[in-house]
């Protein structure tokens, strides 16, 4: 581990090797400091649902373009996305949001029964009201893709420690800031918070803004292809997708294993293989964290995804070494700075 960078950035989820990678590639020297390995947390814990949606940074034009030029392959799919309604009332939301979709956003689609039955070709539970598509969904392997773009960074010259957990940082008396280890103290010329919920240690402040939720996944034993595209009941409170294996990976309630023969009339017959949770790191608005902490200086945060940062990953890691290299404090968009989450009296 090396004794100082221009940036430490803590934590080697997708946040934190997106905003090593540009910022490497920019020039600056960076270390990152990791306590488990890339993708331990909620980067790699997730379904690997990509859905593209309205702002900028969540265009997949970045990650393609990074893709192409890094070469590997995240096993990212256009698959489409059906989201079925549990109720009339969920319907009646899909058909409004379809209704205002901007005409330049990405195609979305009210579908009856007989719509969602046509892309699902097996049975469903009566209760579905019908459903919304979105044809150019896609799916990715979530580890694969931090764990490439974690390479992709060291080859442009960022450092990545492993098994390293950051304590605290104090500042110097000089310029730099003094990030106190598991093995030992590393300097700073600034420092980057991206470890989801957990930066409420350095962070006390955020504790009341960005909260942790717990979420649960299960993976099945491979069974025969069933669905093409990804899946989810309403907005999300079940969400799954079949991955090339035959597995179905699944998360969004405890008794998922329940929901697939429930769902759809003759589900075959199957196991679970592993089980296991993610913590994701919500925020009070829905709106992530992205620019600089607003008590201090030379300290920046990107954070607060609430289980949807796969879209805006790379773009968020991109516009965040923006906003650092140019000095913006409020990050690379007003939506996202952090500066709201700080009480108007502090």
């Amino acid at each position: 581990m090396p004794s100082g960078a221009d940036v430490v950035v803590i934590g080697a989820g997708l946040a934190g090797v997106s905003t090593a990678y540009w910022l490497a590639r920019r020039g600056a020297s960076v270390l990152v400091l990791e306590a488990y390995r890339p993708a331990w947390g909620a980067s790699g814990r997730n379904a690997g649902i990509y859905l593209a949606g309205l702002h900028p940074m969540e265009d997949d034009t970045v990650l393609r373009k990074v893709l192409a030029d890094e070469g590997f392959d995240p096993g990212y799919r256009r698959t489409g996305h059906l989201s079925l309604a549990a109720s009339a009332e969920v319907m009646e939301r899909f058909r409004a949001e379809v209704a205002r979709r901007p005409p330049a956003a990405t195609p979305l689609h009210a579908l009856d029964r007989a719509g969602c039955a046509e892309i699902l070709r097996m049975p469903m539970a009566p209760h579905f009201a019908g459903g919304r598509w979105m044809p150019d969904g896609h799916v990715i392997h979530p580890v694969r893709l931090v764990r490439g773009l974690a390479a992709a960074a060291e080859r442009h010259g960022a450092r990545i420690a492993t098994g390293t957990r950051a304590v605290r940082v104090v500042a110097g008396r000089d310029t730099h800031l003094r990030v106190r280890t598991t093995r030992g103290t590393v300097q700073a010329g600034q420092v980057v918070y991206a470890c989801n919920a957990e930066i409420t240690r350095f962070c006390p402040t955020l504790a009341g803004f960005l909260r942790p939720v717990r979420g649960q996944m299960l993976a099945t034993t491979a069974l025969p292809p069933l669905f093409t595209s990804g899946m989810a009941v309403d907005f999300g409170t079940v969400y799954w997708q079949q991955t090339t294996d035959g597995s179905i990976v699944i998360g969004g309630r405890r008794s998922a294993e329940e929901f697939l023969p429930a769902a759809f009339p003759g589900f075959p017959p199957f196991e679970v293989r592993h089980r296991w949770t993610g913590v994701m790191d919500q925020t009070a608005d829905g709106r992530p964290l992205i620019g600089a902490v607003p008590w201090a200086n030379r300290q920046w945060v990107i954070a607060g995804f609430g289980g949807h940062g796969l879209p805006p990953g790379a773009g968020a890691g991109r516009g965040l070494a923006e906003a650092m290299d140019t000095g913006c404090r409020a990050g690379p968009s007003p939506a996202f700075d952090p500066a709201r989450a700080v009480p108007a009296h502090q």
